[in-house]
């Protein structure tokens, strides 16, 4: 990754958190944050990597985050001086998942 792709996916994780901590409303019993951004080399599009907790709330909490991201990509908009935004996909961050298996195994 360039410089500038690296400091469009810092302010852009920086953004959408602020975002999602401010106005998104989680289900009950859930919390939801962005781990890691990438940005492609163009800077057109963004993925963003949602750690989702706990892990049987992924798929519901995925769909609500992917139906507030009109929301969330209006307000990062405005918020960043830049002529154009990189538009947000999301991913679950898998790396949540692995953790979660490992000390599932430790614990037993």
């Amino acid at each position: 990754m360039s410089k500038r792709t690296e400091q469009v996916a810092e302010l852009l994780l920086q953004e959408i958190n602020k975002v999602l901590v401010r106005d998104f409303e989680a289900p009950l019993g859930t919390f939801v944050s962005v781990s890691v951004t990438t940005v492609a080399p163009d800077l057109k599009n963004a993925t963003a990597y949602l750690s989702i907790m706990p892990n049987n709330k992924i798929g519901t909490v995925l769909e609500a985050v992917r139906k507030f991201t009109p929301h969330i990509q209006r307000i990062v908009n405005k918020t960043l001086k830049m002529r154009f935004v990189p538009r947000i996909n999301w991913e679950i961050d898998e790396r949540d998942l692995k953790y979660a298996i490992i000390d599932e195994a430790l614990a037993k």
